[in-house]
This record gives structure tokens, sequence and C-alpha cells, in this order.
């Protein structure tokens, strides 16, 4: 995942760099959309892991849900930047250049994994829960 953040920085980065023609353009917004799916699939992957059983559903939708929210603001927010005199160069680092790598620096620093691990308890979520003395504010009953 980490990679695939760090390849979308760079390909988002040449896309706003490149002389505009069409071979360029091709060749970065292809580089840039591969990047991109296979960070998208790995995220996909990575979530539903760090999420105790009984809550996963509602730690996948929750941060699925913020990034339709994303998607739409930037719909508005990118043509309000290019009408404001932005270039695309200032454009490619604010919209993707800065959160790519933000994204990518605390999934380097916090990332938890969860290789040969139980994914029926998470020990990180388990132990906050515990030191608040809480419970899961929504959790789907287990069967057993």
């Amino acid at each position: 995942l980490f990679l695939y953040l760090m390849g979308s920085f760079g390909a988002a980065l040449a896309f706003g760099y490149v002389e505009g023609n069409q071979v360029n353009l091709l060749i970065t917004g292809s580089l840039m959309s591969w990047f991109m799916l296979g960070a998208w699939g790995s995220l996909y992957a990575y979530t539903p892991e760090n999420y105790p059983t009984n809550i996963r559903a509602m730690g996948c939708a929750y941060p699925g849900g913020v990034s339709r929210v994303g998607a739409i603001a930037g719909s508005y927010i990118i043509p309000i930047m290019l009408g404001a005199g932005w270039g695309i160069k200032t454009i490619m680092w604010v919209a993707g250049g800065v959160p790519l790598i933000f994204i990518a620096l605390v999934l380097l620093v916090f990332g938890y994994e969860t290789r040969g691990q139980d994914l029926e308890s998470v020990p990180l979520v388990e132990a906050h829960l515990k030191e608040k003395n809480a419970q899961f504010a929504v959790a789907t009953p287990v069967h057993e």
C-alpha cells in the first residue's frame, strides 16, 4: 500500500509537470491511474483487517462514505482552483502530492500489521476499549 501511494504521488506530480502533448499526458495519466487503483485495491484489503469482526462493516463503511464526500467535493473545488488562476502544477501538489505523502507517512508510522494474528480481536482496539472501560458503539452479534 505504501509503495502504491508513493507511486501515485510520483505519477500525480509527473502529470502536472509534463508538456501538454497527448503522448505525455497518456503515459503519466495511465501511470497515475495504475498506482491509484493499486492503492485503492490494497486499501480495501487492508482496512477490514484492522477492526474486530463485530465492528468490521462499520469500520469500513465510514471511511468509504467519507471518501465519496471527498470525491464529490473535489469535482467542485478543482474547477474553482482553475478559475482562480492556479496552475496545473500547483493543483497537482495541493490536491495530489501533499495528501498522498501525508497518507503514506501516516501509514508507515501507524500502520498495523495483522499477518499471523487472530482477526477476531484486534489488540489495539481491544486495549483502547478496556482502557476507556467502554463498549463498541455498534456491534454485530456473534452467533456461535
